[in-house]
């Protein structure tokens, strides 16, 4: 299968040979000396997209989901707004651990606060943390 590049990559990448000194590697792997360059030049090219990248959101947001209490937190969220004292019924909690990890889920930016009256009402913060959520259901071991 070919691979579409923009040319500023194929060029850097071709300046070096080996592109990365990975290309005998994958020729062995591929069986195929063209494929294997290609694969190369498709991997330094990914490298540099993402070299550099400090990842700090998406660290925090996997950070706050990597806890039971959080992650049972969200997927009653992910069913619709509730408050403390909803949430604390139905996870049996108290509320100073149900507010800590609220607390933890709106920093990393999975959860907001909608004030009512006197009354705090959180919900999901976008669809991308209701497909996280789905997700983390397809790791279950058996």
């Amino acid at each position: 299968m070919p691979i579409n590049l923009p040319e500023n990559d194929k060029e850097s990448c071709l300046d070096s040979s080996p592109c990365c000194g990975a290309e005998n590697t994958l020729a062995r792997l591929y069986g195929d000396q063209s494929i294997a360059r290609e694969r190369c030049i498709q991997i330094c090219s990914q490298a540099k997209r993402i070299e550099g990248e400090e990842l700090t959101a998406e660290i925090k947001a996997f950070k706050a989901v990597a806890d039971a209490t959080r992650l049972k937190i969200l997927k009653l969220l992910s069913e619709g707004e509730l408050c403390i004292c909803e949430i604390m019924l139905a996870l049996k909690r108290p509320q100073s651990s149900i507010s800590h990890n609220l607390s933890i889920l709106e920093d990393a930016g999975l959860v907001k606060e909608r004030k009512e009256g006197k009354w705090c009402r959180y919900s999901i913060s976008s669809e991308a943390v209701i497909d996280m959520v789905s997700l983390a259901g397809c790791f279950k071991i058996k």
